[in-house]
């Protein structure tokens, strides 16, 4: 009972942003973190005022770009100029969003980030990047910063079902990428 009543506190490490070189507005959005993206861009959160959106899904090949295009658009009506987005339109799962992100900063020599996302993904992000990608071991810094989700409270997040649905689905997937990363097969990446 003690671990299920905590579980909101373990799977929310989300922190307050700190101006970074690149705001990245990952996959899996229903508007909440193209949201708040926006909201750090218009405050002045990215030194090089440009912003990463990633996360296609593997359904259909022919329609991955037009998964994007949704955020695009809305990012250049609330202003932002075309030439600060860039795509990541290779990336299908967070795992890979991460690697990607981190073969994009050595290759542009920035140091730091912001990535946007539901609170309860924030967990596997941080596993991600410290355990299986490493990013200190390149002098790389980040913060995860929550896309303020109105139906997420982590302190007593099993009072809504949506978030119950949340925390369930990151259990799973957080033993299943532990699982594997064990065993050996993320040593590729």
């Amino acid at each position: 009972m003690i671990l299920f009543l905590n579980a909101g506190r373990f799977f929310d490490v989300t922190t307050k942003p700190i101006k970074s070189d690149i705001l990245i507005s990952l996959g899996g959005d229903n508007g909440n973190r193209v949201k708040k993206t926006l909201e750090l861009y218009t405050y002045g959160y990215s030194y090089t005022n440009k912003i990463i959106l990633t996360g296609i899904d593997d359904f259909d090949s022919n329609m991955r770009i037009y998964e994007l295009d949704w955020r695009i658009y809305y990012l250049k009506q609330k202003g932002v100029k075309e030439d600060n987005i860039i795509i990541n339109d290779k990336a299908i799962n967070s795992l890979e969003e991460i690697r990607d992100i981190k073969k994009y900063l050595i290759r542009n020599d920035l140091r730091s980030v912001i990535f946007i996302s539901d609170p309860t993904h924030s967990r596997r992000l941080k596993f991600f990047i410290e355990e299986v990608f490493k990013y200190d071991k390149e002098g790389l810094s980040y913060q995860i910063v929550s896309s303020e989700a109105k139906w997420w409270n982590k302190n007593d997040y099993y009072k809504n079902a949506d978030a119950i649905i949340f925390v369930i689905n990151e259990t799973i997937k957080l033993t299943y990428y532990y699982l594997n990363y064990k065993l050996g097969k993320y040593d590729e990446y």
